[in-house]
């Protein structure tokens, strides 16, 4: 079986978790966006009413196709359920998550949910964390930040399009990609880099979370 076909089987799987009338908070990435596509046929086939609040445009899209009533932020208090993806977890499941650049977005609706699910297949759970870390910064405090980053031994890439180009958040802010190699103590890192004036949000989250989808190479689901 697939990758995108144990995906898939995941996205069914969660999708059976949501009830009529939910206000949902939506993440970003491949996974998640197989859950709105199986929550959309729930939706069409037993007339559901689920609302949601997306972090960022992909999601917004797919949302909107399925049938999602969109709502605005001054709802994320009320957020029932939020669904989102991640790009690494290590054993005691602190995540790297921002390769979209939504982390945080991502980040709020994440504390402010009653009930948090993660979902990512099986290639995304590790031992120790090696991914680098998203940091959302401004351009005012991008070279402040690149510079606090090698004082701490890492190594700071600001996020570019194809051609070269800068990669713009949809909050209108850089993304720098620092590289620490393997992280043994993310939380202790996470605690450093939220004292540096100037990152408004890095890709490291220690929050506890409720229920991870964990989807297998064989089609089967771990729920953790």
């Amino acid at each position: 079986m697939s990758k995108e076909e144990a995906i898939r089987n995941m996205g069914e799987k969660v999708a059976q978790n949501i009830k009529d009338g939910q206000l949902l908070g939506l993440g970003s990435g491949s996974a998640v966006a197989s859950f709105v596509n199986a929550l959309g046929k729930r939706i069409q086939d037993e007339k559901l009413e689920i609302h949601g609040i997306p972090t960022s445009m992909q999601v917004e899209i797919i949302a909107k196709s399925n049938g999602i009533i969109l709502e605005s932020s001054s709802l994320i208090p009320q957020i029932d359920i939020v669904v989102d993806g991640a790009d690494q977890i290590d054993a005691d499941f602190v995540m790297i998550k921002g390769g979209g650049g939504a982390h945080f977005r991502e980040k709020i609706i994440i504390a402010a949910a009653n009930e948090s699910i993660i979902v990512a297949d099986s290639s995304k759970y590790v031992e120790i964390i090696t991914w680098p870390v998203p940091l959302e910064v401004s351009e005012f405090s991008r070279f402040f930040v690149e510079e606090k980053i090698k004082l701490m031994n890492g190594d700071p890439v600001l996020r570019t399009l194809n051609k070269g180009y800068p990669f713009f958040t949809q909050n209108g802010n850089l993304i720098i990609d620092a590289h620490f190699g393997e992280i043994t103590n993310p939380k202790n890192l996470e605690q450093l880099l939220l004292n540096i004036p100037g990152i408004i949000a890095n890709g490291i989250f220690s929050t506890k979370i409720n229920k991870f989808f964990r989807a297998n190479s064989d089609g089967t689901v771990d729920i953790i």
